[in-house]
């Protein structure tokens, strides 16, 4: 059934520290209604939600983007003691339906609308008539989204809880002689991990976003790009995403704006698998900050089940 012919929908993006709102109709995210909250000033998203939509027409429906995982209508967030439930939340904001979606999941179906202006083209050549493309979420956490553009059908994942591939602990162990201190891949690939890299390496420690002007912290960014480097070559073969792979999230922008974004994409462009097709693959930086919210706001428009 499609959702949102009428009334508009109310559309959020919360994240571990902030959390952003909207509402959504047939014609995507109304830009003057997206606001932006700090979760510190609320006990719960049911409280900031009420707030927000207390001076709100009647909604049709909410589909909510959380920075953690989600399943059978239940979600949390992994960097903040907020649990979400879709159906308390339909009677707790006098909603007919709510919807839960990881934001990876969101961001998987954002890439589908969003303008050429919210994107950053980095290498390969765009194939817009490509149908599988992969998201990759670099922040507080990791994650990867895959997604069948024609369709609409996006299939989450849990990716930064995997351990990490041999290549990428190699590229660690030869730096800092033990890579065994990092047991999965957001606890390399994500904001908390590039403070461990770092005091890894100098033994010093430092907020995550202090560690590139910290002593030594050029090079603790260049190796976490060359860690980002040998996984993005691992997804490319796991999931073949020949629409682009798209990266999101402050450490992807990050390892990915500056110098070390030659290290990042070295081994992809490298790669001469399947008669060169495999460095073809076009790369990306999402660089609009709300861009779950268009994403869940396609998520309804595309029709729910």
């Amino acid at each position: 059934m499609r959702e949102g012919a009428g009334a508009p929908n109310l559309v959020a993006d919360v994240g571990g520290t902030n959390c952003r709102l909207a509402l959504a109709d047939a014609g995507g995210v109304r830009a003057d209604t997206v606001r932006r909250f700090r979760n510190d000033d609320f006990a719960s998203f049911a409280d900031l939600a009420r707030g927000y939509i207390a001076d709100q027409p009647l909604l049709a429906s909410a589909a909510v983007a959380i920075a953690g995982p989600v399943g059978k209508g239940e979600g949390r967030l992994t960097n903040r003691n907020w649990h979400f439930d879709a159906t308390g939340l339909e009677a707790e904001l006098s909603l007919p339906r709510v919807h839960l979606l990881n934001d990876l999941e969101a961001l998987g179906h954002a890439i589908c609308v969003l303008p050429d202006a919210s994107l950053s083209h980095l290498s390969g050549t765009p194939t817009p008539d490509e149908p599988q493309a992969l998201v990759v979420g670099l922040g507080t956490g990791f994650n990867v989204a895959l997604t069948h553009r024609p369709s609409g059908v996006v299939f989450s994942a849990e990716m930064g809880h995997a351990r990490l591939p041999h290549s990428v602990e190699s590229i660690v162990a030869d730096a800092i002689g033990d890579a065994d201190v990092f047991d999965t891949v957001e606890h390399l690939l994500a904001g908390k991990g590039l403070a461990k890299l770092h005091k890894a390496r100098t033994g010093h420690s430092c907020d995550p976003e202090h560690v590139e002007a910290a002593e030594g912290g050029r090079e603790t960014l260049a190796l976490a790009a060359r860690a980002l480097g040998a996984l993005v070559r691992e997804v490319a073969y796991l999931y073949l995403p020949e629409g682009g792979i798209y990266f999101n999230g402050s450490l992807a922008r990050t390892l990915l704006s500056g110098e070390t974004r030659e290290l990042a994409l070295a081994p992809l462009l490298a790669e001469t698998g399947f008669g060169g097709r495999m460095a073809g693959i076009p790369t990306y930086l999402l660089n609009d900050d709300a861009s779950a919210l268009q994403g869940c706001a396609r998520f309804l428009s595309v029709g729910t089940p």
